[in-house]
């Protein structure tokens, strides 16, 4: 089956009739069809992305407790060092700013499979992301010495060169309806991509880390639940929808670092951990409750668009109704007639939720940024 991008503008003609959470789950199962459809509106996505940083910190918390409790020290993150003694200002700049926009390019930017998103995201993995993994920066090697900004400037334009040259090849060789349209790939490879690009994401982050224990990969389980969701917004609603959550998830965990500069050393860890546990309760609380009202505001909607009952038949119970014809002779079946389309083909109702092959959104390619 060929493989369409999800159109970013909801259909007007239809809502949807799957909650934001119903969406969500059928999207990481596997059974998403890619095709354009009516899709949660955009207001539900925060409470998504509030119960998967809830449950982020929340594992976060649970995974320190039992390193603990095995008698290993947590890992030292490196990135602790600049929270605690960085500019606040370069702090902001970068983590909420920058880093959101070069993350989400490098892997969430190529998950509409379009020839220059997946030529951008190879550069800026290639060029920034895999020489940082193994602590080499390719400007400083190119330029050697210590000018930074140097370097910076030779990194940026050989992402710029990568990009270039990787884009016209894609789009030689890659399968398109369209010139500007996403490669025309099985759902289940898409899929994989998807999925493949998430993991990527969660695993960079183990360079945040001072050095690699064997219980290591457990404290980047926040960054997979936060990139699943990340992946869910671009591919559903928009590119620059997952920068902004991502800028604001980033924000919340500066926000908690800062806390023990703002209230000083001495009694900085008691507030950021009574800080975190309750926003942890507020957040998750709140958001899963957010969560439960769209679920019912949709079951309530779609009790409307798909009633339970069918029409009762035109004749009296137990009556014959008598054919119209002549017996023995034959009656050509009646066409319909032009634009008067049978709503339930098969003379009932589609049940509820509908699965998601029967989708009432016009079929389009369209495709957002």
């Amino acid at each position: 089956m060929n493989d369409q991008r999800v159109s970013h503008q909801q259909p007007t003609a239809t809502r949807s009739t799957t909650s934001v959470l119903g969406d969500y789950l059928r999207f990481w199962s596997g059974r998403d069809s890619f095709r354009p459809r009516a899709t949660p509106s955009t207001g539900w996505f925060l409470p998504l992305w509030g119960v998967s940083l809830a449950v982020a910190y929340a594992s976060s918390i649970v995974v320190t407790i039992a390193v603990v409790a095995f008698g290993s020290d947590p890992p030292e993150n490196a990135i602790g060092d600049l929270v605690e003694s960085g500019p606040v200002l370069s702090l902001i700049l970068t983590a909420v700013v920058l880093a959101p926009l070069i993350e989400e390019v490098a892997f969430r930017l190529p998950m509409s499979l379009r020839p220059w998103h997946v030529a951008g995201g190879i550069g800026v993995l290639s060029v920034m992301f895999v020489p940082s993994l193994f602590g080499v920066s390719l400007g400083q090697a190119i330029v050697g010495g210590d000018d930074e900004a140097l370097a910076a400037v030779v990194e940026v334009a050989l992402t710029v060169g990568v990009i270039v040259v990787l884009g016209l090849i894609l789009r030689r060789l890659l399968p398109r309806e369209t010139n500007d349209g996403p490669a025309l790939v099985p759902t289940r490879v898409r899929f994989g991509v998807i999925v493949t690009l998430t993991v990527v994401f969660a695993g960079a982050h183990l360079g945040n880390f001072a050095e690699f224990t064997w219980f290591l990969p457990a404290f980047i389980l926040p960054q997979v639940l936060v990139g699943m969701v990340l992946a869910y917004v671009r591919v559903i609603r928009s590119w620059w929808m997952g920068v902004a959550i991502h800028a604001l998830n980033n924000a919340v965990a500066v926000g908690f670092g800062l806390l023990p500069r703002l209230v000083g050393q001495d009694g900085g860890q008691a507030v950021v951990g009574v800080a975190i546990v309750g926003s942890i309760i507020l957040l998750g609380g709140s958001s899963a409750i957010a969560l439960g009202v769209n679920a019912y505001l949709t079951w309530e909607r779609n009790q409307h668009t798909f009633p339970g009952s069918y029409a009762a038949p035109t004749h009296s119970p137990g009556s014959y109704a008598a054919p119209t014809h002549s017996p023995g002779s034959y009656a050509a079946p009646v066409p319909p007639s032009a634009g008067a389309a049978n709503p339930w083909p098969h003379g009932r109702p589609p049940p509820w939720p509908p699965p998601s092959g029967r989708s009432t959104a016009p079929e389009s390619t369209a495709v957002g940024d």
